[in-house]
């Protein structure tokens, strides 16, 4: 096998560096005849970083009345999406200028009323309270009838239309016929076609 090529590298690699070699002593040289003294090696610094500025607060913005940080308020793509729709479907409509003629003065008419916006829970376990009021917290009644003096819920109306007879409505309607017998405030509900008349409620209550 013929190694001579493997004889003749390293003499190859000493002939590169000495030309290497050369070119530096030739290039240190000129400087020196040039400048009195060979070229100062200085070490490598990395370039200064600017100062970095001082975080600017976002600035507040005024929603629902309070002034919070810009950064709490990642609603605009929502807000793009909303669009009025009815509050009140065409049967709730005719109930409702029912009841107003009917209940007496002194008394008013509410459509859509959270029940947790006129009742709550009230005991000695705060985590229970918490896990009582999420049960009742999105669920409202189609009307209450308040009684403008004290500003109390007397009365609440239901229309059970067809949705009710799902059994997860049934649950729904569960709660809130037990919710409102705890607090002691009456409950009416009409089914589609019955009359709605509460003159009777007005009647049997106490002035």
């Amino acid at each position: 096998m013929d190694i001579t090529h493997l004889l003749l590298a390293p003499v190859r690699l000493a002939v590169e560096i000495g030309v290497v070699g050369v070119a530096i002593a030739v290039v240190a040289g000129a400087w020196r005849r040039r400048h009195g003294h060979p070229p100062a090696t200085l070490p490598f610094q990395p370039a200064p970083r600017p100062p970095a500025a001082p975080p600017v607060p976002p600035a507040p913005v005024v929603d629902a009345g309070f002034s919070v940080p810009v950064s709490m308020t990642d609603y605009d793509w929502a807000v793009r999406l909303y669009q009025p729709t009815a509050l009140l479907s065409e049967w709730e409509r005719r109930v409702l200028s029912l009841l107003v003629a009917q209940v007496p003065r002194g008394y008013y008419v509410c459509p859509q009323v959270r029940l947790a916006d006129f009742m709550a829970p009230r005991g000695p376990d705060r985590d229970a309270n918490r896990q009582a009021f999420f049960k009742i917290a999105s669920k409202s009644i189609d009307f209450v009838v308040v009684h403008v003096q004290s500003g109390t819920v007397v009365l609440g109306i239901e229309l059970d239309d067809s949705t009710h007879a799902h059994p997860e409505r049934q649950y729904r309607d569960g709660l809130v016929d037990a919710a409102f017998a705890r607090t002691g405030i009456a409950l009416l509900r009409f089914p589609p076609g019955a009359r709605v008349d509460i003159n009777g409620y007005f009647r049997a209550a106490p002035a």
